[in-house]
């Protein structure tokens, strides 16, 4: 096989530690990279299938409590870069007017690093709250995502 082959077929989601782990027959990194990568999926469904109580948890009346501010902003910013990515497929990666401004809003959002200090950690939550409640209603994304993602996430809450 040529450089240029092997460049190739290398896909995004193949690190050098993969590749380095395959060819050593690293069964203990692979074991573990598989595990990390699915912890990470399931995080992922929790947030999508929980994301509307979760924006209701972060714009409600009151402020949740200071040990659930980090958590919950974690979740909805999976949450909100999980729904960014719904909307670019159904647009294929090109949405117009109010759409395209949700997205940029949200892409706003998530570039701001997450605060934990006092104020700024709740203000930066309800930013990205705000983001995800925008995305969703300019109504692109159907319901059914969102119960898919809650079965999905059924076992993993």
């Amino acid at each position: 096989m040529t450089a240029a082959t092997g460049l190739a077929q290398r896909t995004p989601w193949r690190d050098d530690a993969v590749e380095r782990a395959e060819l050593v027959g690293d069964t203990a990194l692979m074991e573990r990279l598989v595990a990390a990568l699915k912890e990470s999926v399931a995080i992922d469904m929790v947030a999508l299938a929980h994301v509307e109580d979760d924006i209701d948890a972060a714009l409600g009346e009151r402020a949740p409590a200071a040990n659930a501010i980090i958590p919950l902003s974690l979740r909805l910013r999976s949450a909100a870069a999980q729904l960014m990515d719904v909307v670019m497929q159904k647009t294929h990666n090109r949405p117009q007017g109010e759409v395209a401004a949700a997205v940029l809003r949200a892409c706003e959002a998530l570039a701001e690093a997450l605060s934990t200090q006092g104020d700024g950690g709740l203000g930066h939550l309800r930013r990205v709250a705000l983001a995800a409640q925008d995305i969703l209603d300019q109504d692109v994304i159907d319901e059914d995502v969102l119960d898919r993602a809650a079965r999905l996430a059924g076992g993993a809450t």
